[in-house]
């Protein structure tokens, strides 16, 4: 009960300030804000989310579309509480709809958490309308979550083989964050993991650590993430060093 009510804490916190300099996973969600800037670009028609989870862009993007239709396979769905439901229950690997029928498909941080990404991405692209557009964002240096439903982390070479077998042309596929907001993130997201850990295993010692690490993460956190916002000034303005550590890659491909 009380990790179920933590867990909520932190779907409201991050649904209301996920990208702002307070959240710990500021530069992720920034990253995945972007993917959502594409897909208002191009929304029209019919628009599918597969693998759509809570849905938390729903509210933005259904205005802007004829019809929202959220796919989520039935064992991970189960695991959400709140949030939108999704309209149909499958597997991402054999989608229930004819070919051709969507103007626009999302994969927004789902290639992770399964088992055959190439077959998904063909699966998105048959169920597009020729000139369809198909949205990924993906995580690349992330830790371990989802478990067991967290399957491999891709590169840019993977992901524009998984593109070129589904028959897709490439308008878009970017590397998203440098070695310092790697390195940054990852301290907040190992600070927030080890505070949550504390939570699920609470007893005397537990409790006696936990304050004076939520005391001293609030403050490291939020100088993490105003150096991330400085990096990402200075990146406009001077030479951008080699993506070698890619926090995140974003996709946006047609239908030929």
């Amino acid at each position: 009960m009380e990790n179920a009510f933590i867990k909520g804490l932190w779907t409201n916190f991050t649904e209301t300030l996920g990208t702002t300099i307070i959240h710990p996973q500021y530069t992720v969600l920034r990253f995945q804000r972007e993917a959502i800037i594409e897909a208002k670009r191009y929304a029209k028609g019919k628009l599918i989310d597969i693998g759509c989870g809570r849905m938390p862009y729903r509210k933005e993007l259904e205005p802007l579309v004829e019809s929202y239709i959220g796919v989520d396979h039935p064992n991970v769905s189960k695991l959400y509480s709140g949030g939108y439901k999704p309209e149909v229950l499958a597997n991402a690997k054999k989608l229930p709809f004819k070919n051709n029928m969507f103007d626009i498909a999302l994969l927004l941080q789902v290639l992770e958490h399964v088992d055959d990404p190439g077959k998904v991405v063909k699966e998105a692209a048959r169920v597009l309308k020729p000139n369809g557009v198909l949205i990924i964002s993906i995580p690349f240096f992330y830790p371990l979550h989802d478990m067991p439903y967290d399957f491999g982390r891709y590169t840019k070479t993977a992901l524009k083989s998984f593109i070129d077998g589904a028959h897709l042309r490439i308008i878009k596929i970017e590397t998203q964050g440098r070695f310092f907001e790697f390195w940054l993130q990852m301290l907040n997201t190992f600070l927030i993991k080890r505070i949550n850990d504390m939570f699920k295993n609470l007893n005397l010692p537990t409790i006696i650590l936990l304050i004076p690490t939520i005391i001293l993460a609030v403050p490291l956190i939020l100088v993490n993430n105003f150096l991330i916002l400085i990096i990402k000034r200075l990146s406009q303005v001077v030479p951008r060093y080699p993506d070698y550590f890619p926090l995140d890659y974003l996709v946006v491909a047609r239908k030929k």
